[in-house]
């Protein structure tokens, strides 16, 4: 059965059409969730309230099909709204847990790569890290920013390309005194 059908079953006070619903996109939810807060707890409890919102508000919804945006566009703004008040930021390296099988060298080298990447991400404002998370971190696609985010697809690909340069110069930047102090 599709979106539209189970939101229709829904609108007409079916919540075993919610509960199909919540098992389609729970794993997404909280994925982003996750990555927007920081946190795995914060996420759970992000990605839950998301839904009882959409559930109490889903008459509102006209088009079905568009569940899924419509419910990323909620959580994030939850998550937004929440990383203001609580001023976490996102993403952490709870999320990239090293595999068993690599060297200890390289183990240091990723996490310290990772560290200069977290920093670098932290410099961005709210808007573009989302949608650098979104596109990066999450492999979600220009067209699905721009639903989840409600903005147009031109609007992603100017946040993406503007947080690419920002990232590209905080990268670069910090780098220029490490190397200038190996070579001093």
């Amino acid at each position: 059965m599709n979106d539209k059908e189970l939101v229709s079953r829904m609108q007409h006070g079916d919540m075993q059409a919610f509960d199909e619903l919540y098992e389609r996109y729970k794993d997404d939810a909280y994925r982003l969730a996750c990555l927007i807060t920081g946190s795995r707890t914060d996420g759970e409890d992000l990605a839950q309230e998301a839904f009882v919102t959409c559930a109490q508000s889903i008459k509102s919804l006209r088009d079905g099909s568009k569940f899924r945006p419509w419910l990323l566009r909620t959580l994030s703004r939850a998550a937004w709204k929440y990383c203001r008040k609580a001023k976490r930021e996102t993403p952490v390296s709870e999320f990239f847990d090293a595999g068993e099988s690599e060297s200890a060298l390289s183990a240091v080298l990723r996490t310290d790569e990772q560290r200069r990447l977290y920093a670098a991400l932290d410099t961005l404002d709210e808007k573009r890290r989302v949608t650098v998370v979104l596109y990066y971190f999450d492999d979600r696609s220009v067209r699905e920013i721009a639903q989840a985010t409600g903005v147009t697809e031109g609007t992603v690909k100017s946040r993406l390309f503007s947080a690419r340069r920002h990232l590209r110069q905080a990268l670069t930047e910090e780098r220029k005194p490490k190397e200038a102090a190996n070579h001093g």
